[in-house]
């Protein structure tokens, strides 16, 4: 099955984009867009310029290494989470007016041909909100109404070890925790439920996602949701680790 199959099968018909900003992008069934994402390997996607805000994407260089141990191919530098392995992948979400947008911060990944992050919606017209701002950070809301798409490629990688996926934040409910879970044109998983705290300050979440990151991939597309018990988070950060040649 080609690229442009699968991603119809796994996805779902294209998202709206936002109004005066970038084209549509993929969609797990419908709905506004909070920017356009980068079109590549068959992804139902619209394509656009990146919305970072103005500033310029910060990739990593050099030779990092991670409690004295090298790691790799990835240049991204010793992961904030604390997960093994190096940076390949880290956005920060910031605050335009009561709307979030996306701080490019790290690329260690050897192709930063496709490289874009956005939030999008399941209705037309939907704008990313930027949220909580007194309890901590602030960052994008995100919950069953809405969905983080990472486009990013792995060419040049030959092997993944480990691939961990992080987020900084805290569940957007006063009652409850919550989780997050992802899925990818390879596989799909979730964090533990409750994973998430719903208590002040934020703090770092990961959980682990080899089976979904295949090597070698330049139309790799990793879409993240909120999950159980509160399925509402407040994301202010999200990492990609990984121990990788």
């Amino acid at each position: 099955m080609n690229r442009l199959a699968l991603s119809v099968a796994l996805f779902g018909v294209i998202a709206c984009g936002r109004a005066g900003r970038n084209g549509a992008g993929a969609d797990g069934g419908g709905g506004g867009g909070g920017g356009g994402g980068g079109d590549g390997g068959g992804h139902l996607d619209g394509g656009g310029d990146h919305l970072d805000g103005g500033g310029d994407h910060l990739d990593g260089g050099g030779d990092h290494l991670d409690g004295g141990t090298t790691t790799g191919i990835i240049t991204g530098g010793p992961c904030s989470s604390g997960s093994p392995g190096a940076t390949a992948y880290r956005v920060t979400w910031a605050d335009g007016g009561g709307t979030a947008y996306v701080m490019y911060d790290v690329n260690g990944l050897p192709d930063h041909s496709r490289d874009h992050t956005d939030a999008y919606g399941y209705e037309i017209g939907f704008t990313p909100s930027f949220v909580d701002p007194f309890l901590g950070a602030g960052g994008v809301a995100l919950d069953d109404d809405d969905f983080i798409d990472i486009e990013l490629s792995t060419v040049g990688v030959s092997a993944i070890a480990s691939a961990t996926l992080s987020i900084f934040g805290r569940s957007y409910n006063v009652d409850t925790s919550g989780s997050f879970n992802w899925q990818t044109f390879v596989d799909t998983g979730s964090a533990p439920t409750d994973l998430v705290s719903n208590v002040a300050p934020y703090a770092w979440y990961s959980a682990d996602m080899t089976s979904a990151l295949a090597p070698g991939d330049d139309g790799a597309l990793i879409r993240i949701k909120a999950g159980p018990s509160s399925d509402s988070l407040v994301v202010n950060q999200i990492e990609l680790c990984l121990q990788a040649n």
